[in-house]
């Protein structure tokens, strides 16, 4: 009888270490302002992806604790705003990490025995987008010399991690996470560069499409990690799988031309980048891909019916799909964006704004005093996101007695479009769409080498005078409240 009884305690406290086994535990501290959340990418199927994130709430004091289930060792980001790290991570580990927002050189930092792997990990190249990676090889037309400078870089980030192996810093399944995911990242690289030159041919830009970058290209992918299982886990997975795709298609004869302008002209595009996917890629990864797919091409928010219908397919094909969760709200929006709707009284479009040539003539059409311009384009994102902040700033510019002026770059096929989100985004205020010679003027006041970067917001007065180029954004409504005045 003691004999069961021994090993019944024995069981039950055994029982939660077993359960801890399947969790990571993140403990930290924020200092500086402490922000309402912390978003942090949830590892559904071991992935790391910035779309497929939740978030918590730090205390007072800035402190927080997440908790992670997960049986494999994955990638996990944290972000507030601009400000991200990410840690290495495996089952049963507990991790303290510290965000310190007033430090710009190393605002993310892990305290205890593994920090130098963490450390080293944050310090290799992470550009927004692969294609920004691979934009300091472009002028380069030597693919040989392109690819060994890459393949330098590529081992001698992955000697690091051999050497905290060789040490016993870092477990096997760690090690192969990170070597996996240096290389995606540079074989991305390459795979893009090769894209790209190819694109440019497609484009008119250069005569021919060289054949050592076609064998770059060929190389790059004759053993591919496509099939790897821990590729999923990189944050690069998704610009790995797409390069490959188009690959795949370049090798298909797919990648012409005339092909691309006839999936265009069909207006099925997102369409045949899906049918693609499910060609090309392994069955186990295809859930994830589309899901990535789906999810960038909404969040671009220019609200095409086609996603609907694909979201749609891809609830048949996966419909216990834990990336559903992320995607649904997204989908509910393109429906209402779709939605009957009328212009309300306050959205007033300026009189004869296709013939205004200058800021100071669409100024002139407002009420006496100062102007608030919100420079934009319903393809922008970043725009849109600035929508989400308007009813601050709507009661700013009142109590300030400010007009609201909202300036479109929009092309003119885009009109309905522009009109469209006008409704759906309720922006109330005045609105033009900038003709050329408007857009020409545009440019030249914010003066970066014949372009303009939007959002751009300005404070003018009635006679188009500029009191502010730059002023703050509606999602720095301290800012800009401090700039109004001081004008």
């Amino acid at each position: 009888m003691r004999f069961r009884y021994l090993t019944l305690i024995i069981l039950l406290i055994s029982l939660p270490a077993c359960q801890d086994q399947k969790k990571i535990i993140i403990r930290g501290e924020i200092t500086g302002e402490i922000p309402e959340k912390l978003e942090y990418t949830v590892p559904v199927h071991g992935v790391c992806n910035y779309g497929f994130k939740d978030f918590v709430q730090p205390d007072s004091l800035g402190k927080f604790k997440i908790e992670i289930e997960t049986e494999e060792e994955v990638f996990i980001k944290l972000m507030i705003n601009n400000v991200q790290g990410t840690l290495i991570s495996e089952p049963g580990k507990s991790y303290n990490v510290r965000l310190d927002l007033n430090n710009k050189e190393t605002p993310f930092s892990v305290s205890g025995k593994f920090s130098s792997v963490q450390e080293a990990y944050n310090k290799l190249p992470s550009p927004v987008h692969i294609q920004i990676g691979a934009g300091e090889f472009l002028r380069d037309t030597l693919a040989a010399k392109i690819k060994t400078t890459i393949d330098q870089r590529r081992t001698d980030e992955i000697a690091v991690f051999e050497k905290f192996l060789a040490d016993k810093m870092i477990s096997p399944g760690v090690f192969e996470l990170i070597k996996t995911d240096r290389n995606a990242y540079y074989d991305a690289i390459l795979s893009t560069i090769a894209w790209i030159k190819d694109l440019m041919v497609i484009q008119g830009a250069v005569k021919s499409f060289p054949e050592d970058f076609r064998n770059l290209w060929i190389e790059t992918f004759d053993q591919s990690l496509i099939s790897n299982p821990v590729l999923v886990k990189s944050p690069w997975f998704n610009f790995y799988a797409e390069t490959y795709i188009y690959f795949k298609d370049y090798m298909n004869g797919n990648f012409t031309k005339e092909k691309i302008d006839s999936v265009m002209e069909s207006g099925q595009m997102k369409a045949y980048r899906v049918s693609k996917a499910k060609e090309y890629l392994p069955p186990e990864i295809q859930e994830y891909f589309i899901a990535d797919y789906l999810y960038q091409e909404c969040i671009q928010k220019q609200y095409e019916k086609e996603l609907v219908g694909l979201f749609d397919n891809f609830k048949s094909d996966y419909p216990e799909s834990k990336f559903n969760h992320y995607i649904s709200p997204l989908i509910d929006e393109i429906v209402d964006f779709h939605q009957p709707s009328e212009f309300s009284e306050k959205m007033i479009f300026v009189n004869n704004y296709q013939n205004k040539n200058s800021l100071a003539e669409v100024a002139a059409t407002l009420p006496e005093g100062k102007i608030y311009v919100d420079v934009w384009a319903s393809w922008c994102g970043p725009c849109k996101v600035e929508f989400n902040h308007k009813e601050n700033l709507t009661g700013l510019l009142q109590k300030n007695d400010i007009q609201m002026l909202y300036i479109s770059i929009d092309r003119d096929r885009d009109s309905i479009q522009w009109k469209n989100m006008i409704k759906f985004y309720n922006l109330e205020g005045y609105h033009v769409k900038a003709n050329e010679e408007l857009q020409d003027e545009l440019i030249k006041i914010f003066d970066n080498n014949g372009s303009i970067n939007i959002p751009w917001y300005m404070l003018i007065d009635n006679n188009g005078n500029i009191l502010k180029k730059h002023a703050g954004r509606p999602s720095q409504i301290k800012q800009l409240e401090k700039e109004i005045n001081e004008i």
